[in-house]
């Protein structure tokens, strides 16, 4: 988690680098359409097959066959997906002129996505080179991410969180020197994703070469690939991943087309803030779902059901305790929190606006989003990537149907306090006579306002809270099917205190709210460090605020805590008596 956190710090400065040369511009528009693609083809045929089919089924070789059949096995599954992906690669070089022409010139998608007026010619050259520099990119991570596979299974997670961090460091110093050297624009971004690549795959070279001293040859031989069992076993796991992961990816390119309906800079909006929301995801989410696939595949490779649903309800309680917390930091303190990452540069007040207003919509995916990465962790160790699949395409038509309805309803109303202040007014005149004619006028505006666009900037909001949508749908389908396939949950060891946390969650909100009007009212918020000050001590508030309550509500993660925190000190004591 401390090296995730890291990374994460180093992904934010990242794009502040960005939102410093570039702003929520267009030019920086085209470069997130334009590797939308090369980063399906990474998504798609490895990144959603790691956890989906090969941890689960290189950590069978291990403990079924030792380190030789690991690293045998590695090697030839190395070898199929590396050929696979550079072939994908090569395809897409080749219509990449065809591939751009159909973003840029496709009647249809104009006029269905009203986006005529977003992208034109002007933007042809632009969006084809990134998109051919930007399909270098999977051809190194493709590699990196099955040593990443190979070295989780051996329990090596520190090195593996090492190189995204590397990356970032890359993508950063690279993105900087290129622009401000060079002036080479938004093609720096793609330039330095490349570097990053490489630089994510170096770092993991030294572990592999000391843990794979074990293999019997380098050498892969075609019949034995095609005559290993396992082979198969890991394509037909990943098979229902690959179509799940693809569904999200098609999610990805119908948000960035609508995004192109909207205001300009609308999906420089909404990636700065999906980073964001992003950051307790990727830190604790899933650092407790790396570290616990392993052990859930080994119970269930050894049949401890016992062990197995300990591991997966301890890990779901825990990260949620995590969570919580930053869930309510995000929606309390969006505007400061957004200002001190982002507001620099180019990025004006205008930017904040957008992206902190989806940065609140986003903050509610975190704990649907969180759940269902552990909750496909115990798919794939259990051998079952179909079921999950279900959740997953529910969860995609959720958002896809939420994503065209919602931008266009914010687009006409982006704050419910006018709304509600004029059912109240008409209610109220109607001397409760006329409450059913209220209600149906209101009904029919709502349809309307979700099927007709207006020009608010906040539209881009529907994008945000879609997603919360369906994730939220996606964890409860995916709870519901994993419990019936294997009795894991209950009341009392799941839901209860996941409720008890909710409580103590709302609590903390409400204390912090008081805290940050009470210091918003008493400093001038347009100086950087009154804003540092008013979100230091408003966190502080509510931290302490949602650890001495968890006394009450979350007893067993309390303790951790309090532990965690006795061992810290007393080791800090230790170092200074010894250094005296």
């Amino acid at each position: 988690m401390f090296l995730l956190f890291l990374t994460k710090v180093l992904g934010f400065f990242k794009l502040r680098v960005f939102a410093q040369l570039f702003g929520a511009s267009h030019e920086l528009d085209i470069f997130w359409a334009a590797f939308t693609i090369p980063d399906i083809i990474f998504m798609v045929l490895v990144a959603g097959s790691i956890n989906a089919a090969i941890i689960p089924v290189l950590t069978d070789e291990l403990y079924e066959k030792g380190k030789k059949g690991l690293n045998k096995l590695f090697r030839q599954l190395t070898t199929v997906f590396f050929f696979l992906c550079t072939l994908l690669i090569l395809l897409a070089l080749a219509f990449s002129n065809s591939i751009t022409d159909w973003v840029i010139n496709n009647e249809y998608a104009h006029q269905v996505l009203n986006m005529g007026y977003r992208i034109g010619e002007g933007d042809y050259d632009l969006f084809l080179n990134l998109f051919r520099i930007g399909l270098l990119s999977p051809l190194f991570l493709s590699l990196s991410a099955f040593v990443t596979a190979y070295l989780q299974v051996r329990k090596q997670f520190f090195i593996t969180s090492l190189a995204p961090l590397f990356y970032n460091v890359a993508m950063i110093f690279g993105t900087y020197i290129l622009v401000k050297q060079f002036d080479l624009g938004v093609i720096a971004i793609g330039i330095s994703a490349v570097i990053g690549s490489i630089v994510h795959l170096a770092v993991q070279l030294p572990s592999l070469i000391k843990y794979y001293k074990e293999a019997d040859g380098i050498g892969v031989k075609v019949k034995e690939i095609v005559k290993n069992s396992d082979i198969w076993k890991a394509f037909s796991l990943a098979f229902p991943r690959m179509l799940g992961v693809l569904g999200e990816q098609f999610n990805t390119v119908v948000n960035t087309f609508i995004s192109f309906t909207l205001t300009p800079g609308a999906l420089s909006a909404y990636r700065f803030a999906y980073s964001l929301h992003m950051f307790p995801i990727n830190i604790i989410g899933s650092a407790v779902a790396q570290v616990a696939l392993p052990d859930l595949a080994q119970y269930c490779c050894k049949k401890e059901d016992e062990n197995f649903k300990r591991v997966l309800n301890e890990s779901i309680q825990l990260s949620l305790y995590l969570v919580f917390p930053i869930v309510a930091i995000l929606l309390v303190l969006r505007l400061p929190i957004v200002r001190l990452t982002y507001g620099t540069g180019a990025f004006d007040w205008q930017d904040t606006l957008l992206t902190s207003w989806s940065l609140a919509l986003l903050s509610v995916s975190i704990v649907g989003q969180t759940v269902v990465q552990i909750l496909l962790r115990a798919f794939y160790a259990l051998k079952n990537t179909w079921k999950p699949l279900v959740a997953i395409l529910t969860g995609i038509v959720i958002n896809l149907l939420g994503a065209y309805f919602l931008t266009n309803f914010f687009s006409h109303y982006y704050d419910w306090r006018p709304i509600v202040e004029q059912i109240w007014v008409q209610v109220s005149q109607a001397n409760g006579e006329g409450v059913l004619p209220v209600l149906k006028s209101f009904l029919q505006d709502t349809l309307q306002w979700m099927t007709t666009r207006g020009d608010s900037t906040y539209g881009v909001g529907g994008l945000a809270l879609s997603l919360s949508i369906s994730y939220f749908f996606q964890m409860v389908i995916a709870t519901v099917m994993l419990n019936r396939f294997r009795k894991v949950f209950s009341w009392k060891e799941t839901v209860s205190p996941i409720l008890s946390k909710v409580v103590n969650t709302l609590i903390m909100i409400l204390g912090m709210y008081f805290v940050f009007r009470l210091f918003d009212f008493q400093l001038d918020t347009s100086r950087t460090v009154q804003i540092v000050i008013l979100t230091i001590f408003t966190t502080l508030y509510g931290g302490v605020s949602y650890f001495i309550g968890s006394k009450i509500f979350s007893p067993k993660e309390y303790q951790m805590a309090l532990d965690m925190l006795k061992g810290f000190y007393t080791k800090i004591v230790k170092k200074g008596k010894l250094k005296k």
